[in-house]
């Protein structure tokens, strides 16, 4: 009896794997078939958030959802594909294409099927709306404390891809209520727009952001334009309270041309040139009352005007995966390499504070392997200096590995750091309840040097029950330390827990909602160890 069912269990297995195979290897002919030849035309189809309807005593309400939907226009997902009527067929500006659009917040590309008629291709893209017009109810609980925003969004206005949203905020720093409004391939041209805008007693944030960007990897030519200008009471915290404050402003502009090539081999190589602007305004730093430490600082200028210059090279290796930070739809990780140095020279006769040299640097390296999962380690460094003096320095470390055992079932772990020498006034990194510490207050950690390590089994234990939902699970561990410059020494912090996992599928974005239970270990809060309950419209790390 043993015998057979092993016999059936392995006939299962090898008829799954020499499905996949057959899969993988009529997509290698179709892809030999239409490669390099001409595409004739192109089909578009947009279907409807529930298309065909499902049946159930829920088809009604399908409908309405359906009815009360304004459906992505055609001309919206034509502006965004990579290919064209009359350009050659290419696999990978197919699977460039599905990555785009999979990118954006209020579709998913169900499939982009090709055919071969006569000397030439017929293309078919089929995409799936998502329900975008949202009464958003964002909440994050932690150490006790909740936070979170109410609005509005409607990330595909009339159909267009058009993003709006209106928001009132209440978050560590103050409260506040914002407009944000976005769109890309404008008039359909490969223009991107954002802007932003928001004021309260976190402090006033206005900004915008005009690009055409390297939308492939083939594409030669890109430019960006930013304005941004913040001012606030800028909030130092010292053991989960706040210490200090100082007014603060921050002006940035940026005008960047980019240029760029992709060789034989796959490396891509893009060069940008550019003038920036940031300057940073400091009041007098105010001790809170019963503030047990002091953080020096008085009113201070710094303007930095500086032109740059930035190389980067790219080896890009893109795999897709599910279940890992949402739970539905296709997630696309890039596992490649990236190097990227950038140079400025800040000038006196720019308007500068002072002359100054500065360099930021990046390198990001990934790997898959087909038993233990894929990881990958992304960094960054920047300089600056002033007749040969380091006058400030930051680097930032995020690694990450993720081992699926099974289809619905993804362990991570993860590392961040973040490290500053002479760091600049508003320089504080906070970990706590809102950002990977789930048992201790928002601002359990503050320093100058952070380091947070994070280790979750995620799993999904039904997907899209009633069309609706899906459910799953998690199981962590999280552990953080921080150094503060002011002397404070702030032991490592650990703590354990269980949370539950919803996510909508047929809404944008996928965010999966957490609900948390996590048991402080060390330390503990006040001698207990009490559980804390937290929850987020997000994963937490």
């Amino acid at each position: 009896m043993r015998t057979a069912l092993a016999l059936v269990v392995c006939g299962l297995l090898l008829g799954t794997t020499s499905a996949r195979a057959e899969r993988a290897a009529t997509d290698s002919l179709r892809d030999q078939a239409c490669e390099g030849l001409p595409i004739r035309h192109v089909d578009v189809r947009c279907r409807n958030i529930f298309e065909p309807i499902p049946p159930g005593r829920f088809s009604g309400f399908y409908r309405l959802a359906n009815r009360l939907h304004i459906r992505t226009r055609s001309v919206t997902v034509r502006d965004q594909l990579l290919f064209a009527p009359g350009q050659p067929w290419r696999a990978e500006r197919v699977k460039e294409t599905e990555r785009l659009l999979r990118d954006l917040e209020y579709l998913e590309p169900e499939r982009i099927q090709s055919r071969v008629v006569g000397d030439s291709v017929d293309v078919e893209v089929v995409t799936r709306d998502q329900w975008t017009t949202n009464p958003e109810l964002n909440l994050e609980r932690g150490g006790g404390r909740t936070f979170g925003s109410i609005g509005l969004t409607e990330r595909n206005l009339l159909g267009l891809g058009v993003g709006l949203a209106f928001s009132l905020r209440s978050e560590p720093a103050g409260h506040s209520h914002a407009l944000d409004v976005g769109a890309r391939r404008i008039f359909h041209t490969p223009l991107e727009a954002q802007f932003h805008a928001s004021t309260g007693s976190a402090g006033v944030t206005n900004g915008v952001l005009l690009r055409v960007p390297f939308r492939s990897l083939d594409d030669s030519r890109s430019w960006t334009v930013i304005a941004r200008r913040g001012t606030s009471d800028h909030l130092l915290f010292h053991r989960g309270e706040v210490a200090a404050r100082f007014p603060f402003e921050n002006v940035q502009t940026q005008v960047e041309y980019g240029f760029g090539e992709r060789t034989a081999t796959g490396l891509v190589r893009r060069y940008a040139v550019g003038l920036q602007v940031q300057d940073r305004h400091y009041g007098a730093t105010v001790p809170e009352p019963g503030a047990t430490v002091r953080f020096p600082g008085g009113q201070e200028r710094l303007d930095m005007h500086f032109v740059s210059g930035r190389f980067t090279l790219w080896q890009p290796r893109f795999i897709e995966r599910r279940g890992v930070e949402m739970f539905d739809p296709v997630e696309d990780f890039d596992v490649g390499s990236l190097a990227s140095v950038e140079t400025g020279l800040v000038l006196r006769s720019l308007g500068s504070t002072a002359d100054e040299a500065l360099m930021r640097m990046r390198l990001d390296a990934g790997c898959v392997t087909d038993r233990f999962g894929f990881g990958w380690i992304r960094t960054r460094y920047m300089t600056r200096m002033r007749a040969g003096t380091l006058r400030e320095a930051t680097a930032h470390l995020d690694a990450r590995w993720v081992q699926q055992p099974r289809r619905d079932m993804a362990i991570v772990i993860a590392a961040l750091g973040e490290a500053s020498q002479h760091a600049a006034r508003e320089t504080q990194n906070v970990i706590g309840g809102l950002n990977g510490l789930r048992a201790y207050p928002v601002q359990a950690l503050a320093g100058t040097q952070v380091l947070r390590l994070n280790a979750e089994t995620r799993w999904v234990a039904a997907r899209d029950v009633w069309d609706l939902a899906s459910v799953g699970g998690a199981v962590f561990v999280d552990a953080a330390h921080a150094w503060s410059p002011i002397g404070d020494a702030q032991s490592w912090h650990h703590d354990a827990g269980v949370g539950l996992r919803l996510s909508f599928p047929h809404a944008s974005m996928h965010q999966v909602l957490r609900f948390d239970l996590a048991f402080p270990l060390s330390p503990t809060r006040d001698g207990r160890r009490a559980p804390v309950f937290s929850f987020g419209s997000a994963q937490a790390f």
